[in-house]
C-alpha cells in the first residue's frame, strides 16, 4: 500500500504515536521532494497538517540529512 493513497484511518494511526509521526514525516519529505523551493506554509495547506507537525517533521528531516552528511 502506497503512503500517498493511504488515510490515517486505514493505517489505524492514533494521535501521539511514533507511527503517526513517521507517517507525517514521510508525507512532508515526499511533498518537499516533489515541490522544491516551496515554503512551510504551502506544505501546511497542501497536506492539511498542523504548523507544529510540519515544523517538527522538517526538523527531523534536517537532522537525518545532517547525520548522513557527517557519516559520509
Amino acid at each position: 500500500m502506497l503512503l500517498e493513497f493511504c488515510t490515517i484511518e486505514a493505517l489505524n494511526l492514533r494521535p501521539g504515536t511514533k507511527e503517526l509521526e513517521a507517517f507525517n514525516v514521510e508525507r512532508v519529505r515526499g511533498y518537499l521532494q516533489r515541490n522544491l523551493g516551496c515554503k512551510k506554509k504551502e506544505v501546511i495547506h497542501a497536506l492539511g497538517l498542523d504548523p507544529r507537525t510540519v515544523a517538527k517533521a522538517i526538523r527531523i528531516i534536517r537532522a537525518n540529512a545532517r547525520r548522513q552528511a557527517v557519516q559520509s
